[in-house]
């Protein structure tokens, strides 16, 4: 029983053996076949390694050839732009033939200076010409000194005039004289009773000065008229003024004070012994309260 099974073993396993030999014979490639793809191996690797080179040599980093196309560019650019600034080329059309141009003389280089030499200025070349001096005028002949002397006016003076001096409130009443340095003048009379139209200072208020002269009176005119020739007081003064003068607050009692301030102050006049009053250039027998004015007044 033993030696039976392992017989038939055996003749299984003798069996069996050529048919694994015969599949390894099958799984091997013939040596032709090996060459054939190491062949195509190299082949495959030389292509691989010639194939930069032959599309433009060894391959480059990314920079340099960043670098190149921008230089082919910019290259390109100025080509352009050259072309554009050239301008178009004339053609002459067939048989024209350029005029014949005379030689010329070949240009002489200029002799050298010596440092004491001068260029010689060209003979149109002229000095500027100087100015011509100012026509002077004529001496005109000198005025006299006589002539040049201002004329003499008046000295300046001292003029007076009269206020009303209220006292022992209003108790008493008279007038009273200040003075006022008016400067020289041509017409003093006219500037004294101006001068007494302005009314008192604020120094002859507080010492008790007022005018009874409405304030609103204006003088229009002044002139003086002689009496008897040399009698001293003989001239008259004509006075006119506005409307004003005929209305006072104070009545009958301020007509004739404002009246003798008006007469008393022209009578400080030497040559003037009274005033006549006019209105408006009109002479009025008249005021207020029977108050005459038609005739002169005095003192």
């Amino acid at each position: 029983m033993g030696t039976r099974g392992t017989n038939a073993r055996r003749a299984s396993g003798a069996g069996r053996r050529p048919a694994g030999r015969s599949a390894r014979r099958r799984r091997r490639l013939p040596a032709s076949a090996a060459l054939a793809l190491l062949f195509a191996a190299g082949l495959g690797a030389a292509l691989f390694l010639l194939l930069p080179t032959a599309r433009g040599g060894l391959s480059l980093p990314r920079g340099q050839i960043a670098a190149r196309q921008g230089a082919a560019h910019q290259g390109a650019a100025h080509q352009g732009a050259d072309r554009q600034a050239q301008p178009p080329q004339f053609e002459p059309p067939a048989g024209f033939a350029p005029p014949e141009q005379a030689p010329q003389a070949p240009a002489q280089p200029p002799a050298a200076l010596t440092p004491t030499e001068r260029p010689e200025a060209p003979a149109h070349a002229q000095a500027p010409a100087e100015p011509a001096p100012p026509e002077q005028a004529p001496p005109q002949a000198q005025p006299p000194a006589a002539a040049l002397a201002a004329p003499e006016r008046p000295p300046a003076r001292e003029q007076g005039i009269f206020f009303v001096h209220v006292e022992n409130d209003g108790a008493s009443l008279r007038l009273e004289r200040v003075s006022r340095d008016l400067g020289a003048s041509n017409t003093p009379l006219r500037d004294s009773l101006n001068a007494l139209l302005s009314g008192p200072t604020a120094e002859e208020a507080r010492r008790g000065m007022v005018s009874f002269i409405p304030p609103e009176t204006r003088l229009l005119s002044v002139h003086v008229e002689g009496g008897a020739a040399g009698a001293a007081g003989a001239d008259t003064a004509f006075i006119s003024f506005n409307e004003y003068f005929k209305y006072n607050i104070g009545g009958s009692e301020g007509l004739a004070l404002q009246i003798q301030q008006i007469v008393w102050t022209a009578t400080e006049f030497p040559n003037v012994g009274g005033a006549q009053i006019l209105i408006e250039g009109n002479r009025v027998d008249f005021l207020h309260g029977g108050i005459r004015i038609g005739s002169p007044i005095g003192r």
